[in-house]
């Protein structure tokens, strides 16, 4: 059993706990409204300096590797998204880092078509909490479990 199917369903938590769940979720609802947004290299600020991010079987790490990969999307200028995050479990590991599962169904937004899921996919989140209180993305871990980005 992983600490995501752990998380405690049904327990009442303490208000430093709910705290850092709320950070860590508005992190998650944060990204993927930058990258709607198009704007996402501003999303950069919501990792740690050693920030790990994966998926399809590729992994890059650190700050700046992330804010090449952010600023190739923004450049994209012609697709346009919609990510809607649900499904968010979440559970708090240790005094400065907690994980959070959730489920991404992606829009691809077309000028005449009719908006649908273009791909279902899992985020597996690791979060630290740095000097200042900020909480950030340790690790973003993507599985794409339908469709295609």
């Amino acid at each position: 059993m992983t600490a995501v199917d752990n998380c405690h369903a049904g327990v009442e938590r303490t208000p430093p706990q709910l705290a850092a769940e709320l950070a860590c979720r508005n992190l998650i609802h944060a990204f993927a409204r930058h990258v709607d947004q198009g704007t996402a290299s501003a999303a950069v600020g919501l990792f740690t300096d050693d920030a790990e991010v994966g998926g399809d079987g590729q992994s890059i790490s650190g700050r700046d590797a992330i804010a090449h990969m952010l600023a190739a999307r923004e450049a994209d200028t012609g697709r346009r998204t919609r990510h809607q995050v649900t499904n968010v479990m979440f559970d708090l590991t240790g005094p400065d880092t907690a994980t959070a599962h959730s489920l991404l169904c992606l829009f691809v937004l077309g000028d005449s078509e009719e908006p649908t899921v273009r791909a279902i996919s899992e985020f597996d989140d690791e979060f630290a909490r740095d000097t200042e209180g900020h909480w950030r993305f340790a690790r973003r871990q993507a599985t794409l479990l339908a469709g295609h980005r």
